[in-house]
């Protein structure tokens, strides 16, 4: 399967350990032969990644997840983000925002030529990001970039109180990156040797566990995953784009991505009453949504945000198993008192019935929407699932054909949920409502989380129900740092260790 992992989207998080036998041999197909040659006995501090040949290893010009993955490794951003969200200076001394202005001030650091990083390779740096096709998403409220001395003061579209988290691009030296076949150079902990090979920069002042990185050609991608079990390479990171459980025979850890899944409501008819979606927003176990048709790949969300996020923590929110009983005292108040004669709550105008539109190639989804179904059949509401192709469902997303639809979007590490907004994901939101304007104030750094949360919860324009998980599966020895966001699945490589197996 080929795995899609956006580079502007995702360090690694670690929320449940899945250790999986290693005793199996997998049988090699064709096209991936086994080429570790170790005996296991040995203790070193050599790891092997996979990368593709026919792909660009400059990440303004790579167009697969591997090659783009590689830049952090031989290169470095401003900041980097903590798997709570929280954003981490690299070669970013200081910040200062004043509305639309933001202003970044350099450390003191050096490519792995030894001549200075410079505010003007930052900006030749984002110029390129925000042309390609790995970071332009999250640099899209990002409008110019200006160098003034050894500060770096960004434009942005709109106040950004979370802009840090999203300086994430790798800072090159300018005049580098100009093509595709250029390997750009850059401060991080490695360099490139020949196009194959990773070893350590000799100018960095950290001392690396990881003394070479050999580069692993992946031909065709089906194969990766064979790759990883039999030894080829060291580190694969799956994130289940697919929509489908893929098991991977090797040591794994289940990681949360900033993907939020969400039942989308068309504000017609009975779920026309902001009311009566909260009702539908407590009769749902998220709980059983994320273990059950997620197969413990996701984690349960009662907000827009992720629950890793660390704003979260010292806020008391609903609980992810739901509360029934608080959903049939609001249906009650509302007047849906009375049956149809097929068993369905009406308040003698309204019938609580409607349809869940879903991809009927994505597994998860349709097991999601039917457990939705089932759960809500409980509290009087009578729902069907409506599984079309993913063309036609793509379809009927984007011309709001549906009462109801389990979606999904990639978000960026600012939490920037303009896609929800302006109909880029389907949902009808009013762009005047009291949850808009709490998140707004919220960017704008006038408002806290609790705002945001409180006014969500009151209007509920759709229902949280999980953020997706991917795995890293690795090698037996092997200790990855899982304390990043997952857009950076080699986060802190430098300090990863790698033991006799």
């Amino acid at each position: 399967m080929k795995k899609r992992i956006i580079a502007f989207c995702c360090a690694l998080t670690v929320v449940a350990i899945l250790l999986c036998s290693c005793t199996k041999t997998p049988t090699t197909p064709e096209g991936e032969t086994n080429t570790n040659t170790g005996t296991g006995n040995t203790q070193t501090a050599e790891i092997i990644l996979p990368y593709a040949t026919s792909d660009s290893l400059n990440p303004y010009f790579a167009t697969g997840n591997e090659n783009i993955a590689l830049a952090s490794l031989y290169c470095q951003p401003l900041y980097t983000v903590k798997s709570d969200y929280s954003a981490e200076a690299v070669l970013a001394d200081s910040i200062a925002t004043n509305g639309t202005k933001v202003s970044v001030t350099l450390k003191s650091a050096v490519f792995s030529d030894g001549t200075s990083v410079t505010a003007k390779d930052v900006v030749y740096s984002f110029n390129k990001a925000k042309a390609s096709v790995a970071f332009s998403q999250r640099l899209s409220n990002i409008n110019s970039v200006n160098a003034s001395g050894s500060t770096v003061i960004f434009t942005l579209a709109a106040p950004d109180s979370l802009c840090q988290n999203i300086l994430t691009f790798p800072i090159v030296k300018q005049g580098t990156a100009e093509s595709s076949e250029a390997v750009p150079m850059g401060s991080g902990h490695f360099v490139f040797e020949n196009g194959t090979a990773l070893t350590v920069n000799t100018k960095s002042e950290i001392v690396s566990k990881i003394s070479r990185i050999t580069l692993h050609d992946i031909k065709k991608l089906e194969y990766i995953t064979n790759a990883v079990e039999i030894g080829n390479i060291n580190y694969l990171f799956e994130d289940f784009s697919s929509g489908n459980y893929k098991r991977i025979v090797a040591q794994n850890r289940a990681v949360t991505l900033n993907n939020f899944v969400f039942l989308g409501i068309n504000p017609t008819g009975a779920l026309s009453s902001s009311a009566v979606r909260t009702a539908l927003y407590y009769a749902i176990d998220k709980e059983d949504i994320s273990q059950g048709a997620y197969q413990g790949y996701a984690k349960s969300a009662v907000t827009v945000f992720n629950p890793d996020f660390n704003m979260l923590a010292s806020q008391e929110l609903p609980s992810a198993k739901g509360n029934v009983t608080k959903s049939d005292s609001i249906l009650s108040k509302m007047g849906y008192n009375y049956y149809t004669k097929n068993g369905i709550k009406t308040d003698q105008t309204n019938v609580l019935s409607f349809s869940i539109l879903v991809n009927s190639e994505n597994s998860f989804r349709v097991s999601a929407a039917q457990k939705i179904a089932r759960q809500l059949g409980e509290r009087g509401f009578s729902v069907t699932v409506d599984a079309v192709s993913g063309d036609v469902y793509r379809q009927r997303v984007l011309s709001r054909n549906y009462e109801a639809y389990i979606g999904e979007v990639k978000l960026c590490e600012n939490f920037d949920l303009s896609s929800l907004f302006d109909g880029r994901s389907g949902i009808a939101i009013d762009a005047n409502g009291a949850f808009a304007t709490a998140y707004n104030s919220f960017k704008n750094g006038q408002a806290d989380i609790k705002a945001v949360n409180d006014a969500f919860l009151n209007e509920m324009p759709f229902v949280p129900l999980c953020y997706r998980m991917g795995m890293a599966a690795y090698s037996k020895g092997l200790t990855p740092d899982f304390t990043y966001a997952p857009f950076d699945i080699y986060g802190n490589m430098e300090n990863w260790e790698k033991s006799a197996e």
